[in-house]
């Protein structure tokens, strides 16, 4: 599963509304899973501020009919969870829409004809369109914003495709060895490893080392986005851009380079087909992508902690920011209905009124 935002969010209701549904509201392989888009839309056009709204998707490479719907119930309201932790459901608006028309799959005869009936349900796709606004109070709500937020819901992303047995996108085999944004795609992506925040984290850790195993993966997913960026050629290239990272070369064998870090006592030995002597970027991409395959399902146990770690923190966080920002907005007082209102009006009645409490209705029920 890959989590995208996208960044339009300054026009009408309609605009998302249409791609999603259709025009005329009746596309092909999309299902209203939860909210109303009469109200989403006219939430959004009524919003005074410059963001009115903020949509992306949950894409998953796996099939629609491989979740149960409360498998996607689940995943939606755990996401919801993730961006607005510390508000009550009545104090946002968020439409779900399914789509699964990507990537379908059918037989076909002797002749390559598509043989009726044979197709199957296309890659889920999980769509949410949120208008940007706290519905209590007015005020401007900001659902994601990647540098406070991108940390937090890639934590969420790690934990659900974990659990759920999904996908996983940060595999090195799966990197691409491209920038797949050199268009106008939506940003920012949370899955996305170039992006400034995880550089920066890289950045941090090879600045001030936590552990010699912290700094080794480091300079290695340094070292593999230099790879793709066609930067590396040979060792001597290698060599020169670990330089560049402040470590000291301070022996090269066969199969091996040890550096010195200012702030590790002993020196650090690099292993793998980076730092071999025959090292030749054309010749060895597939051994590189294998050794870090290998070694990123070795510490499967320690990522999940620190997913779970670092989702609980962000959680923390961001729930005492929407508290503060919302501190002095309270739900409004329940409306007085049946015999009360009668009573409080001192009107006389022949019999006691009889009232139901009205059960909102959705696919998959109240959010948490």
């Amino acid at each position: 599963m890959l989590v995208k935002f996208f960044r339009h969010g300054a026009g009408s209701g309609a605009g998302p509304l249409n791609y999603l549904l259709g025009s005329d509201r009746q596309r092909a392989d999309a299902k209203l899973l939860y909210g109303d888009p009469v109200m989403t839309e006219q939430l959004i056009n009524a919003n005074p501020f410059k963001q009115k709204y903020k949509s992306g998707v949950l894409s998953f490479t796996e099939q629609s009919d491989q979740f149960t719907d409360e498998q996607k119930m689940d995943i939606m309201q755990r996401f919801e969870e993730t961006l607005f932790t510390g508000l009550e459901p009545d104090q946002y608006d968020i439409l779900w829409i399914e789509h699964s028309d990507k990537d379908k799959k059918y037989e076909v005869d002797q002749d390559g004809e598509k043989i009726e009936g044979s197709e199957t349900g296309g890659r889920l796709e999980l769509n949410f369109v949120i208008p940007c606004q706290e519905l209590r109070s007015g005020k401007s709500l900001q659902p994601f914003y990647a540098r406070s937020d991108l940390i937090r819901v890639d934590a969420f992303k790690n934990i659900i495709n974990q659990e759920y047995g999904l996908t996983d996108p940060n595999e090195p085999e799966r990197k691409r060895l491209t920038n797949p944004y050199v268009n106008n795609a939506p940003r920012p992506t949370p899955y996305d490893k170039k992006s400034k925040s995880t550089k920066e984290e890289d950045d941090e850790i090879i600045a001030n080392p936590p552990n010699t195993n912290a700094l080794k993966e480091a300079i290695d997913r340094k070292m593999l986005q230099s790879l793709t960026d066609d930067e590396l050629k040979d060792r001597k290239s290698v060599i020169k851009f670990l330089g560049h990272l402040g470590l000291e070369i301070e022996r090269a064998t066969k199969s091996s380079i040890s550096v010195s870090h200012p702030a590790m006592k002993r020196n650090i030995r690099l292993k793998g087909a980076f730092y071999k002597e025959d090292f030749r970027a054309a010749n060895h991409q597939p051994r590189i992508i294998e050794e870090l395959q290998q070694r990123y399902a070795r510490t499967i146990e320690s990522r999940e902690s620190k997913d779970l770690i670092t989702w609980r923190k962000g959680m923390e966080i961001k729930k005492e920011y929407h508290q503060a920002l919302y501190v002095d907005i309270k739900a409004p007082e329940p409306l007085e209905l049946g015999i009360q209102a009668v009573l409080s009006n001192n009107k006389p009645y022949a019999e006691p009124v009889k009232t139901e409490t009205p059960t909102l209705k959705h696919s998959f029920g109240p959010r948490p």
